[in-house]
């Protein structure tokens, strides 16, 4: 398993992660304002963990592997920008969602609909980039020797701090 290999297993964790939740918020069962209060608060709760877990584990592997990789070749200074945008709106969507997932008691869900929905189109613009232009450049640019280098120390990492 290569660099790029261990970066798409993270992006397929954030999807199925997002997915969850949607599917744990998508049941109105009430009126109005209380439209969700058959919330399973817990395993959402159990779900928000293991995303917001994900995606800093993500985000790690990304900072010490692919940012530091694109600097490194110095790839085209849009292309870094492109990445570098993609994670800011990323990250302020994550941290919107992770406000308004704090503050929700079971009721007003349709704010947590809503902010799920736009961090879902946000983190699949950006998955989607670089799963199209970013890691494509990188299998092009980069011997398969030293992507699977770093991709044998992104699974020793990530197994290190799964570790207890």
């Amino acid at each position: 398993m290569d660099i790029v290999d261990c970066l798409l297993e993270g992006h397929r964790t954030l999807r199925s992660s997002l997915a969850c939740m949607a599917v744990l918020l998508d049941g109105p069962s009430g009126v109005g304002w209380d439209d969700c209060a058959a919330l399973d608060r817990e395993r959402f709760s159990r779900e928000l963990k293991g995303f917001f877990a994900a995606f800093k584990a993500h985000e790690a592997m990304e900072d010490a592997y692919l940012t530091r990789i694109l600097h490194q070749i110095e790839m085209e200074p849009d292309l870094n920008a492109a990445i570098a945008e993609g994670h800011r709106a990323v990250a302020e969507m994550t941290k919107l969602f992770g406000a308004v997932a704090a503050s929700c008691d079971g009721e007003h869900v349709y704010r947590l609909r809503t902010v799920l929905s736009r961090l879902s189109e946000e983190l699949e613009t950006h998955l989607s980039y670089e799963e199209k232009v970013v890691f494509p450049k990188l299998r092009a640019l980069l011997p398969d020797r030293l992507l699977r280098e770093l991709g044998r120390r992104a699974q020793a990492a990530t197994a290190a701090a799964a570790a207890p």
